[in-house]
């Protein structure tokens, strides 16, 4: 094991928070990036000895320079789409190309991307799942050799998509839901995500490489619906597809049910109409 640390961008968010101590418990020294130190020390891990704490963020060149210095790869976890950020996008973009150019003044060995399937010729293709594919397409046209892994939904507490679906199942017997109810998905376990993360660290010929990963399954939500209802021991929910609820009509809807801003709800809602397999 290498004794440079890896950073970890996103370290507070819904997969950095686990891959961070992750990787600490199987001996990497990591160092975890972050706008507040204060958080990044409050988490369970934040006094961890093999932990060091960098402050900065991605729209912050200089501070990601700093905080990729001495490092010998980066996993890079963020992503802008957030209810603050109605030009999601473009500041993907921008974050992008900083770290892309962070890395190579650092000499990363490599860098280490999560985002999302779709078909990348798909004009239907949403704009959430698109920009995460010119995400992947800036930081792997740089200099630092970036492995690029593909997920649908992730299963796990805290990520926007499954909330989404628990607090919708959790909330209502009965739904009238929009068509994507049918689009077919291959959703994967946070805990096998890490793996594969921790897996393109060690494994060199997983540089600059990209993959799909998903769990063993294609389902629809409508399918996930019922198995999260079955597991969460709640009667099998009535759900009644309607043509007439768009995008936006279902983000205001997913807004009133779950606590999901509606600025954040339309652009996950447009993707849930992509296949993502």
């Amino acid at each position: 094991m290498k004794a440079q640390p890896v950073l970890v961008t996103g370290a507070t968010g819904y997969v950095g928070g686990r891959l961070a101590p992750r990787l600490l418990a199987v001996g990497y020294r990591v160092r975890a990036l972050g706008r507040s130190l204060a958080k990044l020390r409050s988490r369970p891990w934040g006094r961890h000895p093999l932990l060091e704490l960098a402050q900065g963020d991605v729209l912050d060149e200089d501070s990601l320079r700093r905080a990729a210095q001495g490092c010998w790869a980066a996993f890079y976890l963020v992503h802008s789409m957030t209810a603050a950020s109605r030009d999601f996008p473009e500041v993907d973009r921008r974050a992008a190309s900083n770290l892309g150019r962070a890395a190579a003044a650092a000499g990363l060995d490599r860098i280490i991307y999560l985002g999302g399937l779709g078909g990348v010729d798909d004009p239907n293709l949403s704009e959430h799942l698109r920009s995460r594919h010119e995400v992947a397409r800036i930081l792997q046209a740089g200099a630092v050799p970036t492995t690029f892994l593909r997920a649908a939904m992730i299963l796990g507490s805290g990520g926007a998509a499954f909330e989404i679906l628990r607090y919708l199942v959790d909330r209502l017997p009965v739904m009238l839901t929009p068509r994507w109810v049918h689009t077919p998905v291959q959703p994967i376990a946070i805990r096998n995500v890490l793996a594969y993360l921790i897996g393109c660290l060690e494994h060199d010929d997983t540089r600059g490489q990209t993959f799909d990963i998903g769990g063993p399954e294609v389902v629809t939500y409508r399918q996930l619906m019922d198995i999260y209802a079955e597991e969460a021991h709640l009667a099998r929910r009535l759900v009644i597809p309607v043509p007439v609820l768009t995008p936006r009509l279902s983000s205001y809807w997913i807004h009133l049910v779950t606590p999901v801003p509606a600025s954040l709800a339309q652009p996950l809602a447009e993707g849930l109409a992509n296949p993502v397999v």
